[in-house]
C-alpha cells in the first residue's frame, strides 16, 4: 500500500500534468506558469533542465491550489510556524515584512539627492510609507523599522535643502487592506492632512464623491493559499479632475480616466488607480484654487494617493523611477520653478532601491 501510493504521487500526478492543458495564468499569484525547458545534452550537463523542469512541474502539477492550501494549513495551523517563506499570516492582515536594509536606504536616499540636485529652484519634500508590519499587535515581527530609515535619510539628506515629513503616526493597520500590502483610499485623511500640512496646501475633499467598485483579494490572498476573505474596494472621485499617459510605444501623452473601473476585474485589482504600474501620469485639476504644481516621484501607493493631492494643486505629475530614467526626465517634463517636488516610497522599494533608475 505504502509503495503504490508512493509511486502514485511520484508518477501520476507528473504524468496526469503533461495531459492536462496547463493554466494560461496562475491568477491566485498573478503569474503566469513555468514554461517546459528546452531538452537538449546541453541543457541537461549543466543542469539548466533540471532546474527549470521542477518549476514547470511545480506550476503545472493538477491540483496545485488544493496542496498549496494543504501545505498553507499545515504550515500555520498544524506545525504552528510564525511565517511561510516569509509571508505572515494574522487576523488583521497578511504580508511579507522585511527588516530593513540599511544600505538599500542608504542608496535610496542617495539617488532623491541626485535627482533633486538636477531640479533647480524647487520646495523638495520626502517621506515614506512604512508597511503595515509595525502596526500589527498580535506578534512580533521582523518588520521595517521607521525610526531607523527615518535617522539614515536625514543624516544623509540635509535639512537645508530637503524637508522631512513624517508619516509613520498618520497611519494605522485599518488604513491598509487585509490581502494586499496598498493602503485604502479612504482611509488616508491623516497622510493627505500631514503632506499638506508640511507643504503648505489644503487637501480639499468637499465635493468629492466616493464610489464602490466591489470585492477584491489582493497579492497576498493568493500566496497565502488559505480562506482570508475579501477586501472591499472604493475610490474617491472628483469633478474636473483628468488624467493624461505617457503611452510607452508612441512617446506621446494620451488622455484616459482617473480611474480605471475595467482594470479592477482584471489581474490586479488596484490597476483601477492610474491604470496601475505607468513612467509618467498628469493629473490636472481645473477647479484648483491655486496654480501650483507638484511633482510627485512615487510607486504604486501614490497612484491612490496622487487623486487627493490633486485637490490642492492644478498640476500633479506622477515620475515613477522604475519605468522612466532620471536623465531622461528633461525630454518630457518642463519643470515649473518654485514648485513643489515630493519624493513619496513605500518601505519595499527603499529596501529594494536598486530598482529606481537614478
Amino acid at each position: 500500500m505504502t509503495a503504490a501510493v508512493f509511486v502514485m504521487i511520484i508518477g501520476f500526478f507528473p504524468l496526469l500534468g503533461f495531459v492536462t492543458e496547463p493554466p494560461a495564468i496562475l491568477t491566485s499569484e498573478r503569474r503566469a506558469p513555468a514554461k517546459l525547458p528546452v531538452f537538449s545534452a546541453k541543457t541537461v550537463i549543466s543542469g539548466e533542465f533540471a532546474d527549470k523542469f521542477e518549476s514547470y512541474a511545480a506550476d503545472n502539477i493538477p491540483l496545485r491550489e488544493r496542496l498549496r492550501t494543504l501545505r498553507a494549513a499545515a504550515v500555520f495551523g498544524v506545525f504552528m510556524q510564525t511565517d511561510k517563506d516569509g509571508l505572515y499570516f494574522t487576523p488583521e492582515g497578511a504580508g511579507k515584512f522585511a527588516a530593513l536594509d540599511s544600505a538599500s536606504v542608504e542608496l535610496a536616499a542617495d539617488k532623491i539627492k541626485r535627482v533633486a540636485d538636477g531640479l533647480s529652484d524647487m520646495n523638495v519634500y520626502y517621506s515614506f510609507i512604512p508597511d503595515k508590519s509595525i502596526y500589527i499587535k498580535a506578534r512580533r515581527f521582523p518588520g521595517f523599522d521607521p525610526a531607523e530609515a527615518e535617522r539614515i535619510m536625514t543624516s544623509r539628506l540635509s535639512s537645508d535643502e530637503f524637508t522631512f515629513i513624517p508619516l509613520t503616526n498618520a497611519l494605522g493597520i485599518g488604513d491598509y487592506y487585509k490581502t494586499d500590502l496598498h493602503w485604502d483610499q479612504t482611509k488616508i485623511s491623516g497622510v493627505t492632512s500631514a503632506l499638506g500640512a508640511a507643504m503648505g496646501v489644503e487637501v480639499d475633499m468637499s465635493g468629492c464623491t466616493t464610489l464602490y467598485a466591489g470585492e477584491f483579494f489582493g497579492v497576498y490572498a493568493g500566496q497565502v493559499a488559505l480562506p482570508t476573505g475579501s477586501d472591499s474596494m472604493y475610490y474617491i472621485s472628483f469633478p474636473g479632475l483628468t488624467a493624461e499617459y505617457l503611452n510607452e510605444k508612441t512617446l506621446a501623452a494620451e488622455s484616459a480616466p482617473v480611474y480605471d473601473v475595467e482594470g479592477f476585474s482584471g489581474v490586479d485589482p488596484y490597476d483601477i488607480f492610474l491604470r496601475g504600474a505607468q513612467p509618467l501620469v498628469v493629473l490636472e485639476n481645473k477647479n484648483a484654487a491655486t496654480e501650483r504644481e507638484l511633482y510627485l516621484f512615487r510607486d504604486s501607493f501614490s497612484s491612490s494617493l496622487a487623486p487627493l493631492l490633486a485637490s490642492a494643486y492644478s498640476k500633479v505629475v506622477l515620475i515613477d523611477l522604475r519605468y522612466l530614467d532620471s536623465r531622461l526626465l528633461d525630454q518630457y517634463i518642463e519643470f515649473v520653478p518654485g514648485s513643489d517636488v515630493l519624493f513619496l516610497f513605500s518601505s519595499q522599494i527603499l529596501n529594494n532601491s536598486s530598482v529606481l533608475r537614478a
